[in-house]
């Protein structure tokens, strides 16, 4: 009887061991799992970085001059690798074009363009354009591969039904004047679009992301 005792006792204490390995085991593949590449790729404490004006998309909420325009359209432009947005900006009936990133180098401007139709461009734009009293000399120009998203109003003659992300070749030009008067002069097949407006601080408009 004593010895049968024992032989439980040993039997207790080794399944309790064995038990042991089996969860200390199971619990280091648990934590390897977490190090791998299965593991969820937002974790604790992580920062995520918000998005800017160069990479408005359609549904956001932009507040210029404590008014809301929401974002109906955009253009995603790539020449050669650098990459600029023109968003379509509405607010009932007035819309605005936000321009973000135009320029290679230097501080990331932001211009804030209405679309100008009682400036018209026959054949080639010249070096320098007189709109009103002001005087725009040519600045830079170029071309670029354009992608399309979502409501852009009359451009390529308010074209409907196109596919997402629909792309086309535009050329373009930009003008400056002294002070922050600007002009982005854009054709599209045969058609010109004149953009004017001023150069502002992408401190004093606030963007909420629609998603």
């Amino acid at each position: 009887m004593f010895t049968l005792l024992i032989v439980i006792a040993l039997l207790v204490a080794l399944g309790g061991g064995a038990a042991g390995v089996v969860a200390y085991t199971n619990n280091e593949k648990r934590r390897r799992g977490l190090s791998s590449g299965d593991a969820p790729k937002a974790l604790l404490g992580e920062v995520l970085r918000e998005r800017g004006l160069k990479e408005l998309k359609v549904g956001d909420v932009v507040t210029i001059d404590n008014k809301d325009f929401v974002c109906e359209g955009t253009i995603e432009y790539d020449e050669d690798g650098h990459k600029w947005v023109g968003a379509r900006l509405v607010d009932g009936a007035k819309v605005q074009w936000c321009v973000v990133g135009l320029e290679r180098v230097g501080n990331q401007q932001v211009r804030l363009l209405e679309h100008d139709t009682t400036t018209d461009i026959a054949g080639y734009p010249p070096e320098a354009l007189v709109i009103g009293e002001v005087r725009f000399a040519l600045d830079k120009r170029g071309n670029a591969t354009a992608k399309l998203n979502g409501d852009l109003g009359n451009l390529l003659g308010g074209k409907q039904g196109l596919p997402a992300a629909h792309v086309e070749r535009c050329r373009w030009w930009l003008y400056s004047a002294a002070g922050d008067d600007t002009v982005v002069l854009e054709q599209w097949g045969a058609d010109y679009r004149v953009l004017r407006g001023k150069k502002v601080s992408g401190d004093t408009i606030d963007l909420i992301p629609g998603s």
